[in-house]
């Protein structure tokens, strides 16, 4: 503000307009302070001779980096100085902590406007957001300095309190006080207002703030779901209440370990099989129905005895009827089901559920197999299997979770169905033909190491043990014998390819026309 001559040794010589970095107050006396100007130098200015600059905190770092930068470029640095620097470098690191804060927030207010005005979902938004800034900051000149911050925030690490401060939080937390006051008071009915609400923000909303909703008290809010679903016999207020669940269990797997542990397994099951016997069935339920079972049974928790008893070959068989017979449409036109199945997709994605929830409970007498053996045919379910597997796409892996070391879903069904001839029985000589050529595909197409190409030369042992296809039979001999020779040409083998060397010499062992073949 004014001029200043140093009245003492420790004090600092300034004129008017000079700027400063503030570094310290003196703790004994309040009317001076202490300040570094911009060419280093250092002392304690007197508080009414100072004033707050206009100045930003991009400024602020900036005049401190000039300031580190000239200190040292000195060629001695006293201990008081040391202190000075230490000083700036901590009051450095608290203003980018502040502008990354700031940064955080205004990309999360951003991604909430834009979610809040269209039918975007939260991680759109948040995409939508991300390439417009990107296009602002290699296409338009100059850019301001919070467009590159907001473009370098970490949008996993935005802070909980900022994503608590949105309106979606805010709605959020009326929703779940409605929902979960059904639990302290049996007279207070949800109504299907709130439960549409509920289902928007479950499928819109930023996933880190519902979860951090669905978590509180135990995950109470998962089980008030399942309970308000056993006590609802309404379609109308029960399609929301199963699409909330289908979505929020695959926001974090302990909800799916809450739900499975819960009455909701035995529930759905019941529904399914009560809904399919009545003569108009409501094909919307048996729907939603499965498919909140299929993500489910995803999980590695196992079943209780109760429910393998309710979810055993009454079910399966059921499914496969379903499969076998049901005209191929479209199940849901919710806007909010982005895959929109069939119901006989989805049905044969419980299937595969089921297969593998029964195989974590024991790799004997499994329903799946006891049901598909006493068939004659079963050419729908023939047909969906070979096709996953001719396009390697496992439907409920994005349920279980990424597992590289994992064999997926279909090939696991595939082993099961060739593990006895009274389930081989229902691959006719043609599918058995493309199944071999897609088996042949796999053997030659993928290197030592993958887990495809080990799981196709299993399958294949077990074809061959129950089957004993002559279909191409001698370009399978070549293939065993050039997956036979990899430790040759490329040395020591890894332990993949032990497994597959080993394999193979069972093949050789118990079908030795192999070896004379090639």
């Amino acid at each position: 503000m004014y001029d200043f001559q140093a009245p003492y040794d420790s004090t600092l010589t300034f004129a008017e307009n000079d700027l400063f970095v503030v570094l310290k107050r003196n703790n004994k006396d309040h009317e001076w302070v202490h300040v570094i100007k911009l060419n280093g130098e250092n002392g304690y200015a007197p508080a009414n001779y100072l004033t707050v600059a206009d100045c930003t905190k991009t400024q602020e770092i900036k005049h401190i980096d000039d300031i580190l930068v000239r200190i040292a470029s000195r060629r001695t640095v006293s201990r008081d100085q040391a202190a000075v620097v230490e000083n700036l470098k901590e009051s450095r690191e608290k203003l980018a902590k502040e502008l990354e804060d700031l940064a955080a927030k205004q990309m999360y207010d951003l991604t909430s406007l834009v979610r809040q005005n269209t039918k975007c979902t939260f991680r759109q938004a948040q995409g939508a957001i991300l390439e417009t800034l990107k296009y602002f900051q290699e296409n338009v000149l100059p850019i301001p300095d919070g467009i590159d911050r907001i473009l370098n925030t970490d949008t996993e690490k935005i802070p909980m309190e900022v994503r608590h401060c949105g309106v979606d939080s805010q709605h959020l937390d009326r929703l779940v006080g409605a929902i979960m006051e059904f639990a302290s008071d049996q007279e207070t009915d949800v109504s299907e207002e709130t439960w549409n609400e509920m289902l928007n923000l479950i499928t819109h909303a930023d996933p880190a703030l519902l979860i951090s909703a669905l978590e509180r008290h135990d995950c109470a809010l998962i089980l008030q779901l399942v309970h308000r679903l056993q006590a609802e016999t309404s379609w109308r207020k029960r399609k929301p209440i199963l699409a909330i669940l289908f979505h929020a269990l695959q926001l974090l797997p302990t909800f799916v370990n809450v739900a499975i542990n819960s009455v909701l397994p035995s529930e759905l099951a019941r529904d399914i099989q009560t809904t399919c016997t009545v003569q108009d069935t409501n094909k919307d339920r048996v729907y939603w129905s499965i498919r909140v079972l299929t993500v489910t049974l995803c999980c590695r928790e196992p079943l209780s005895f109760a429910q393998q008893n309710e979810l055993g070959e009454n079910l399966v068989e059921l499914l496969v009827n379903l499969l076998e017979n049901e005209s191929v449409s479209i199940a849901t036109t919710d806007e909010r089901d982005d895959e929109c199945l069939t119901i006989t997709t989805a049905a044969m994605h419980l299937i595969l559920a089921l297969y593998r929830q029964f195989n974590i409970v024991s790799l004997e007498n499994n329903p799946v197999l006891l049901c598909l053996a006493r068939r004659s045919m079963c050419d729908s379910l023939v047909e969906k299997i070979i096709l996953l597997y001719n396009r390697e796409d496992d439907p409920i892996k994005q349920y279980v979770g990424d597992d590289d070391n994992a064999t997926d879903a279909v090939s696991n069904l595939m082993f099961g169905l060739f593990s006895g001839a009274e389930t081989a029985k229902l691959f006719y000589t043609a599918d058995l033909d493309v199944l071999l050529d897609v088996i042949l595909r796999r053997l030659a197409d993928y290197g030592p190491g993958d887990k495809r190409r080990s799981d196709a030369l299993q399958l294949y042992y077990a074809i061959q043990r129950v089957k004993s296809p002559e279909y191409k039979k001698l370009d399978f001999a070549k293939c065993l014998k050039a997956i036979s020779e990899e430790s040759a040409r490329l040395g020591s083998p890894s332990k993949a390819m032990q497994q597959d060397h080993h394999k193979i010499l069972q093949i050789y062992h118990e079908f030795p026309d192999f070896l004379d073949m090639v």
